[in-house]
């Protein structure tokens, strides 16, 4: 008998996982996994699948040192620094022109291990505040690390979201950044769950970590109850430190996928940066691995592929575009 059957049984009847279980997905036979964690997603999700799209509000520029990221200051990457936010109407026709695409969720994104400040500030919460009421899609923000005063200021400007990722495992982290702590992002998302708002946080995978990273940084987001959780794929950007790092291959990156799905049966997992570059001729199998929303158009620093090219990718696969809630517990 497969190693994944008794796994799947206790996860469809709600019986967390162990690490040695996840451990044993790692090296258990893929068509095996793959296949349940495809009857997991449509057990918890049916049809369903969510799209999200992002708007870079302030790009390039940034202080911290994120080894995978090109908008790093510290960083020799081609990346201009530019501003939406020196014009409200720029931002808010951003927003707009992706809130009338078929997408669940749009994303405010700037650079910075801090969010903007003084007019740039008020600005952009003052826009926010228009927006978000108006904004057929959840209208997230991802502003780096946030105090009580900035999360107070966001909830009053209509904001119920807040994405924030953890990247990695507690132990891998420094080898990607010393500019700010696992535990520095970790008080966000905790100071964002204590005022209620719902957290968006995941990681990127293929920057050299080992599988018990993955496996890490699954249970931590379990543990912290995160119920949307981006999974980005290492796209070496040249002048980043990564730069050489070699590419995660589509098998592996659908293993790591179908893991995720085993570890937070229930989540929304969304492909996100990555996903074209890295996968090629295999995304669509990123459904079939236990996906159950991905980002569509443009990325922050790279393009991504046109949005006819999902859509017919969705219609082929008789998937839904709709919110991916969980119709089952």
């Amino acid at each position: 008998m497969s190693v994944v059957a008794p796994i799947f049984t206790r996860t469809i009847n709600a019986v967390p996982m162990t690490r040695d279980e996840a451990r044993c997905l790692v090296t258990c036979d893929l068509c095996d996994l793959l296949h349940a964690a495809h009857r997991i997603r449509h057990r918890f999700f049916n049809a369903r699948v969510g799209l999200c799209a992002i708007v870079s509000a302030k790009t390039g520029g940034c202080g911290e040192d994120c080894a995978f990221c090109a908008q790093s200051a510290r960083h020799a990457a081609n990346v201009q620094p530019q501003t939406l936010l020196s014009s409200s109407a720029q931002l808010t026709d951003a927003v707009r022109n992706i809130a009338v695409l078929p997408v669940n969720c749009c994303g405010v994104i700037t650079s910075g291990g801090t969010p903007v400040r003084g007019k740039d500030r008020e600005r952009l919460l003052a826009t926010l505040k228009k927006l978000a009421p108006a904004t057929r899609a959840t209208l997230s923000v991802s502003l780096g690390q946030l105090d009580d005063g900035m999360l107070t200021a966001l909830r009053a400007a209509g904001i119920r979201r807040i994405h924030h990722n953890l990247e990695t495992s507690r132990r891998f982290f420094p080898q990607i950044c010393t500019t700010h702590t696992y535990d520095d992002r970790l008080q966000t998302l905790r100071r964002a769950r204590a005022m209620g708002f719902s957290v968006c946080s995941g990681g990127i995978f293929g920057m050299g970590e080992t599988w018990e990273d993955r496996i890490d940084l699954a249970f931590a987001l379990y543990e912290l109850d995160v119920r949307s959780i981006p999974l980005n794929f290492l796209h070496p950007i040249p002048g980043t430190p990564l730069a050489d790092q070699p590419p995660l291959q589509p098998l592996e990156i659908l293993r790591i996928i179908a893991m995720f799905r085993f570890i937070l049966p229930t989540a929304d997992l969304k492909v996100a940066g990555g996903r074209d570059v890295n996968l090629r001729d295999l995304q669509s199998w990123i459904f079939y691995a236990g996906a159950t929303s991905m980002m569509v158009g443009n990325y922050l620093t790279t393009q991504g592929r046109a949005l006819e090219d999902d859509l017919r990718m969705l219609r082929d696969l008789d998937l839904n575009v709709t919110p991916p809630m969980c119709t089952r517990t």
